[in-house]
């Protein structure tokens, strides 16, 4: 079975906000799933006319609170969750993005 993405995009954002939030600092890996679950998304949403709404909330949340999170930190750790920030920005576009 198929792992629905909506699922795994719920559970790589938690454990990305949490970890940022908790102090933990940058993990590559939780990035990388958060960034894989973008797309997933992205792919499975094309075609819809609309998103579910507990995708929207998370989307709506990514910039700003990543963006909180990074002044949790300092130098170089403070530009690499910013520079995240961005990138997850860019790929919530995708995820909402009008074909």
């Amino acid at each position: 079975m198929t792992p629905d993405p909506l699922e795994q995009m719920i559970a790589a954002w938690a454990a990305f906000d949490d970890s940022l939030r908790m102090r933990n600092g940058f993990n590559e890996v939780i990035y990388d799933s958060l960034k894989q679950s973008l797309h997933a998304c992205a792919d499975a949403w094309a075609m819809l006319d609309a998103i579910p709404r507990v995708g929207a909330n998370i989307l709506v949340d990514i910039f700003a609170a990543t963006e909180a999170n990074a002044d949790l930190y300092e130098g170089e750790l403070t530009d690499r969750v910013m520079e995240a920030a961005y990138e997850l920005h860019d790929l919530v576009g995708e995820c909402v993005a009008l074909r």
